[in-house]
């Protein structure tokens, strides 16, 4: 997961792309509406759908989601959409669906669109990632002692490593919530991407701090 140093740094490209847009088409005669155009495409994900119990016919698919932020003009104003579109592959690898673009969000703020959008796949990938040990805490239920080889293994998913000591503490002890089934998978990984979007700003705050510490000190 990017952090909001990195994708503020993102958005303010992405907005510069998007006022060149509006600067093109500035003025456009004969009220024609431009096409949006795409300024980011956001990383591809997939996902397994189950099939569901009791329906005849009814298979498990791979789902694919692609995810693009565009500009577009909305009453002669320049937005950010941020947009998906889902593709599913069933047991045989066929594609089984194809779906139009739909509009999940809309924004004039580059960065809170963007922001989403990460979160978004982030937050697809974590679920897919992390559904075998779901099945692993409800076949236990509770009555297995943790293994912590499997903390390890949720540990690496998480890509815990690139947080400061603090950080990887607090999230050792949701890592264990979660596997005890204390903590919902939804909850846990909020928690998560938080922290790993937060990242660059502690390490930045703690340099100022220390910067500061030492002027003061010279002074």
């Amino acid at each position: 997961m990017k952090t909001n140093e990195e994708i503020q740094r993102e958005a303010q490209r992405m907005v510069v792309a998007g006022r060149s847009y509006r600067d093109e088409h500035r003025g456009t005669a004969g009220g024609v509406v431009p096409l949006p155009r795409v300024l980011v495409q956001l990383p591809d994900v997939q996902v397994t759908r189950k099939a569901e119990t009791g329906v005849p016919g009814s298979e498990s698919q791979r789902v694919s989601r692609h995810r693009h932020i565009e500009a577009a003009f909305e009453d002669d104003a320049l937005i950010f959409r941020l947009m998906e579109r889902e593709t599913a592959t069933g047991d045989a690898a066929t594609l089984v669906r194809s779906g139009e673009p739909t509009e999940v969000m809309v924004s004039r703020s580059g960065f809170d669109l963007l922001h989403a959008g990460y979160e978004m796949v982030e937050e697809d990938r974590l679920f897919e990632r992390l559904a075998p040990f779901s099945e692993r805490i409800e076949e236990r239920d509770g009555r297995d002692p943790l293994d912590e080889s499997e903390v390890a293994e949720v540990e690496a998913v998480l890509e815990t490593h690139l947080l400061p000591p603090s950080d990887r503490l607090r999230m050792k002890a949701d890592i264990v919530e979660f596997l005890e089934g204390r903590l919902e998978a939804g909850v846990f990984i909020a928690h998560a991407i938080d922290r790993l979007c937060a990242r660059e700003g502690q390490r930045q705050g703690h340099a100022q701090r220390h910067e500061l510490k030492l002027t003061i000190n010279e002074s």
